[in-house]
């Protein structure tokens, strides 16, 4: 139901992957206006109740893709375990894969093009 287009390029170099990040955030900032004037009437706070045991598992979109985040809690609500993924678990292989057969000089270009998280902040 949202009117949305999907960024493409035929290029693939660092310079198509920067355009695609401004038209992306061009798109974003247009699902965001659809979605806030199609909000209904109502209060848009609520109160959960408390759950004592269980798991589930939940993905949400980062600007690098998907974040993944698993977590059961034990009989007493407290995390018996947690697992989380970073999008960038995905794109270091692409990488390795773009910067094959270029020159030493280009590497950082192309890493900061992809510009994967060292650490997993998108977390």
């Amino acid at each position: 139901r949202l009117n949305f287009n999907v960024p493409t390029r035929v290029e693939g170099d660092v310079d198509a992957r920067i355009w695609i990040r401004l038209d992306e955030i061009n798109e974003s900032i247009g699902l965001i206006e659809q979605l806030l004037a199609a909000l209904p009437e109502g209060p848009i706070f609520a109160v959960l109740p408390r759950i004592s045991a269980g798991e589930g598992i939940a993905m949400v979109e980062g600007f690098r893709g998907d974040v993944l985040v698993a977590l059961r809690l034990d009989t007493d609500g407290l995390v018996e375990r947690c697992h989380l993924r970073d999008p960038s678990w995905f794109q270091w292989p692409l990488l390795e894969a773009a910067i094959e057969g270029n020159i030493v000089a280009d590497f950082p270009l192309c890493n900061k093009s992809f510009n994967c998280a060292y650490s997993g902040h998108d977390l």
